[in-house]
């Protein structure tokens, strides 16, 4: 064979094979970005939980110890009436969370990772608690109550920086 015989196969294999190996690296860093992405977003969503969390047992706290006044309609810092029956609850409403309807809790989390939780306590009327009350682990000693309780539905909300947003719920009796 003589180097003027050749016909440049050898130079048209390398691309070929330069080509598949650069397209499979690059396949391979997408689903590492891709990866990457998901457990930040996995983080991100677990660190507005747990603020989310933390506002609702800040209301909790709330609705224990406080004396709680009701609006008539409506709802006013942090304190909403009772919803009518039929009538979404306002907490649902997209611009709800940024007004000033709402009680903003403690800051949880520091730095960039800090995220402050909002929440509203919302009054669902009383309830007769007829379970009984027993200070026996033999529920057959039970005595019967009718004690009245306050219950109220708790909705805590937090959001991160980057868009991940939780709402969490409790009804409280008191």
């Amino acid at each position: 064979m003589h180097v003027g015989d050749q016909s440049g196969a050898a130079l048209i294999v390398v691309l070929m094979l330069l080509i598949i190996i650069t397209l499979l690296g690059l396949a391979s860093m997408r689903g590492a970005i891709m990866q990457e992405r998901m457990a930040a977003n996995t983080i991100s969503r677990s660190l507005a939980f747990q603020a989310a969390e933390a506002g609702l047992r800040q209301a909790e706290v709330i609705a224990r110890d406080g004396s709680l006044s009701f609006p008539a309609s409506g709802c006013s810092a942090g304190l909403c009436a009772m919803t009518a029956p039929g009538n979404a609850p306002v907490w649902k409403a997209d611009s709800f969370w940024s007004s000033d309807k709402i009680r903003v809790g403690e800051v949880v989390g520091k730095g960039d990772a800090a995220i402050t939780p909002r929440f509203v306590i919302e009054d669902f009327g009383t309830s007769v608690n007829g379970g009984g009350i027993s200070d026996s682990i033999d529920m057959s000693k039970a005595v019967p109550s009718t004690t009245e309780q306050s219950v109220y539905r708790i909705t805590a909300y937090a959001a991160t920086p980057n868009g991940a947003e939780v709402i969490v719920q409790s009804l409280y009796h008191r």
